[in-house]
């Protein structure tokens, strides 16, 4: 239920209450439509504590004016509540607001519903801290009679050349009128006060039957009167509305409509156009008005792909922001581009669905744009060479594209300036045509290939991030990751390396794909936010990728406030970084990446999982016998959790699997397994299948209940280590390899 509100000169009348007897309400009210509290007249109530909010229900009806007041009432200090007022409806949303009213800290406000039915009131303090007593209340009216309608079925008519004069009888009321518009025309359409007492500041539109707004003005010239051009694109009825700035004013007025011939256009605007264009062609033109737009009608091929160019003419007349769109033979849009190319200037790609005649619309991005522009068609789309039309910006851009047919590849050129760094995503795009596996490939100016990424984004999404090494053209290519590839993709480039502060952090999720990035400068940091839920543990690896790997990565966790909580250096395989950590709060923590001693530069994964550590042979969690070990936790009866490890054939290494002081395992089991997949049967006694082959265990080989056992491996090689607890037990545990 929408309805109009009021404030300003007529919140004195509204205010005039607060010395009225009123009623009190018992307890405290809802803050929301729960609430069972009425309003129908003035009631005392009480904001606490600090934070609280009551809501009333409002019966209201159609054709009453509701007038609303809210004023803190002064405490033994002799101080009183901030108050603010508002009106809901039952879904939440605002349907009127004041705070100060009347050049006071009260509120006031007059509220006009659309519709029968209820509503609802919240009195509220201004400062959230702030707490004390307040004074409600609402009275009504009826609405003064409209003697010009405000929709399609008004009564009030005009026409160019004569002036019509009109009254908003109340604030909030507004007027429509009628008028026949005609292509060919520009109507300049004025709307000013009228003699003593007239409509304080008047605001103007044109809109359709159905209120959507053509045109608008509020005030012009320097004054509080307002005037706008407004040139239709077909004949035939449009609704001129008057009405006060902000519904507060009332008064009378006058309309003035005049008609001016537009320039004759040498491109019409629609399917009956004269203008041409062919593959390989330039046409150089001219939005020649306000709302002007040129169609040109081409023939396409189905299943051929085109790409069609607008870019600004050179000079002082230049169209400032062309926008491009395309149409089918019936005049239905099929595409659209704004700022796809170099700048604000439009690129767009089509492949055609059928053989026929399409139109190429050449028009400004405002209403209000003129100026000459050049439009080109082209055969073929996105070139993929160092020959491209497609251009990115470096200062950040983004670029929906298509591949095909299968096979494609498109290019886009991207400006750099020595040790410029920027951050490259391809993802799949929207619908069922989307490119299923983006892969990223990036060239120098020479046309070599300097970088490249499969999966480095969320899922399949290909992510890089590249600094460059000379001034000069680079090239993005979007392709897929299987020759065959076909569909939808976005391309998108932001400025810089990953930032290494909270406000510039990159985003990253459990779960979801290692993320693939490089440190490209020694000291360099890249920060990732994080979203961890309370109690959850989280396990973070970092790793040397290839080509030009990190040599020693290092981790560090930070809270939400950027104080460090965690960090690894060697946790991993090798010199690779590991943590694990349980957020005793949750929300969001940054995971900062940088080289051992900020001497190093290379590319790295980073990956985070929140899931317990896997039972199978496809654990992404390892040991290595230089390692402190690591803590986990069997959760449940069964639960087996798998590890794997590098040997060295004819070493002996010690493997341990020690209860914690708190909340410990009961009774650890410890297993080495070749291969295969890791299982536990009723006795939580190690199954193996899929080939998998136990090649030692230890029950209580350990301290008290803990296992140990010394293995010496046959054969170098991968194997899998089994920490589980033995009759169903459960409890937290550490693991440790040691070579002996």
């Amino acid at each position: 239920m929408r309805g109009k509100l009021w404030f300003g000169a007529a919140a004195a009348a509204l205010l005039a209450f607060g010395l009225s007897p009123a009623s009190a309400q018992d307890g405290d009210q809802p803050g929301d439509a729960s609430t069972q509290a009425t309003l129908s007249g003035n009631v005392d109530g009480e904001i606490s504590p600090a934070g609280d909010a009551d809501w009333f229900r409002l019966q209201v009806e159609q054709g009453q004016r509701y007038n609303l007041a809210l004023a803190g009432i002064e405490g033994a200090d002799g101080q009183a509540l901030d108050p603010m007022l508002s009106v809901y409806d039952a879904q939440g949303n605002q349907l009127a607001f004041n705070d100060d009213a009347n050049g006071s800290l009260n509120s006031a406000l007059r509220y006009v519903p659309t519709q029968s039915g209820t509503v609802f009131v919240e009195a509220r303090a201004f400062n959230s801290e702030a707490t004390g007593r307040y004074r409600l209340g609402v009275s009504s009216e009826a609405l003064p009679s409209d003697d010009v309608g405000n929709d399609a079925s008004t009564n009030g008519r005009v026409s160019a050349g004569r002036a019509v004069t009109g009254n908003i009888e109340y604030e909030g009321d507004f007027d429509w009128y009628r008028f026949s518009a005609r292509t060919g025309n520009r109507y300049i359409v004025s709307l000013a006060g009228a003699g003593e007492g007239g409509l304080g500041d008047p605001v103007l539109r044109v809109v359709d039957s159905e209120g959507n707004e053509l045109a608008a003005n509020d005030d012009s010239e320097g004054s509080l009167n307002s005037q706008l051009e407004f040139v239709p694109r077909a004949n035939g009825n449009v609704f001129i509305e008057a009405r006060g700035y902000g519904e507060g004013y009332s008064g009378r007025y006058e309309l003035n409509v005049r008609a001016e011939r537009l320039p004759r256009d040498s491109v019409g605007n629609s399917t009956s156009t004269g203008g041409r264009i062919r593959t390989g062609q330039t046409v150089n033109n001219a939005l020649d008005f306000p709302t002007d737009t040129d169609w040109y009608r081409i023939r396409l091929e189905q299943g051929l792909s085109y790409h069609f160019t607008l870019n600004s003419a050179e000079g002082d007349s230049a169209l400032s922001d062309p926008m491009l769109t395309l149409y089918d033979s019936s005049g239905t849009q099929v595409g659209m581009d704004d700022d796809g190319g170099d700048g604000l200037n439009s690129y767009l790609e089509f492949t055609a669905p059928t053989t026929g005649n399409y139109y190429v619309e050449a028009r400004g991005f405002g209403e209000e744009a003129q100026g000459g522009y050049a439009l080109t068609a082209h055969a073929g789309d996105v070139p993929a060479s160092v020959e491209t039309d497609a251009g990115l910006s470096a200062e950040g851009d983004y670029r929906e594209g298509m591949l095909s047919p299968a096979g494609d590849r498109d290019w886009y050129r991207v400006n750099l300036t020595e040790g410029q760094s920027l951050r490259i995503g391809l993802d799949s795009g929207a619908g069922a045509d989307a490119l299923g596996d983006p892969f990223l490939v990036l060239y120098g100016p020479d046309g070599t290939e300097v970088a490249r990424d499969d999966d480095g984004g969320e899922g399949l999404n290909a992510f890089l991030e590249y600094t460059a090494a000379t001034a000069g053209s680079y090239y993005i290519e979007a392709r897929g990751f299987v020759d065959e590839a076909e569909g939808r993709y976005a391309v998108s480039i932001t400025p810089g390396e990953i930032g290494s502060t909270p406000d510039a952090a990159q985003p990253i999720s459990a779960n979801g794909d290692p993320r693939t990035s490089f440190i490209g400068t020694a000291g360099d940091v890249d920060w990732f936010i994080l979203e961890m839920i309370e109690g959850r543990p989280y396990r973070i690896n970092v790793e040397s990728a290839e080509p030009g790997a990190l040599a020693d990565p290092m981790v560090t966790l930070y809270d939400s406030t950027g104080t460090q909580v965690s960090s690894d250096d060697d946790g991993g395989r090798g010199l690779n970084a590991y943590l694990s950590f349980a957020s005793p709060t949750g929300g969001p923590y940054f995971v900062g990446v940088s080289s051992y001693g900020d001497e190093g530069t290379g590319r790295y994964q980073i990956r985070v999982v929140d899931t317990d550590v896997p039972g199978h042979a496809y654990t992404d969690e390892s040991l290595d016998a230089a390692d402190d070990g690591r803590a986990s936790r069997i959760d449940m009866p069964g639960d087996v959790d798998v590890f794997r490890v590098t040997l060295e054939a004819g070493a002996t290494y010690q493997i341990e699997v020690n209860s914690t002081t708190q909340n410990g395992l009961g009774n650890p089991f410890v297993a080495v397994v070749q291969e295969g997949i890791v299982e536990a049967d009723a006795q939580n006694a190690a199954v193996i299948r899929d080939g998998g082959r136990r090649v030692a265990s230890n029950d209580d080989g350990g301290a008290g209940r803990n296992a140990r056992l010394t293995f010496r491996p046959e054969a170098s090689g991968d194997f899998l280590i089994q920490a589980s607890g033995v009759g169903g037990s459960t409890g937290n545990y550490e693991i440790k390899i040691v070579r002996r």
